[in-house]
């Protein structure tokens, strides 16, 4: 009866361990970091245009950040337009000149995808501003949601000078025969 007590228990607790979530794990090579949960108690709102999050020290991996700002239009021509920065690091400006119909709320989203490695904390912040609109007053959402590893730290397509097209040789006219 112990043996089949004991098995039970050896069971639940492995069978425990194998339904947990593998641990993030970053390359061999930034051994010393983590790629740690940005959790909400990191992440705070500062006003009605702008929320941050706090990427702790010693961080490497590669994050998403969604941001979202919320408001709604007071004319025809409205617009809406968030920044997301990522310490001094800009993951550009999107705007939102859809038509927008006046006294209609509407909820903007922009997403960045980062990869991180520093030895000190980094502010993530979304800048919301609108244009003949009223702003939430809760401010723009902001959450950062770590992303696996993929191996790759960059990768960039472009396209190179291109070579021109030869023209073909101009033939002289064939020559008339001459009438006598």
């Amino acid at each position: 009866m112990r043996l089949l007590a004991l098995a039970t228990v050896t069971s639940l607790i492995c069978g425990a361990a194998a339904a947990q979530p593998a641990a993030p794990s970053v390359p061999r090579a930034f051994g010393d970091y983590a790629q740690p949960d940005i959790t909400p108690g990191l992440c705070k709102n500062v006003s009605p245009t702008q929320s941050q999050c706090t990427i702790p020290a010693m961080t490497a991996g590669r994050y998403l950040i969604e941001a979202a700002g919320t408001a709604t239009s007071n004319a025809a021509d409205a617009f809406q337009r968030i920044t997301i920065q990522v310490g001094s690091t800009s993951c550009q400006v999107a705007t939102n000149k859809a038509p927008w119909p006046a006294n209609t709320p509407r909820t903007f989203r922009f997403d960045c995808v980062v990869t991180v490695l520093t030895d000190q904390p980094l502010t993530v912040t979304a800048a919301y501003d609108d244009f003949h609109a009223t702003k939430d007053p809760k401010g723009p959402t902001i959450s950062v949601r770590r992303l696996p590893w993929e191996g790759v730290l960059t990768a960039a397509g472009f396209a190179p000078p291109q070579q021109r097209a030869q023209q073909p040789a101009q033939q002289p006219p064939a020559a008339r025969p001459r009438s006598r």
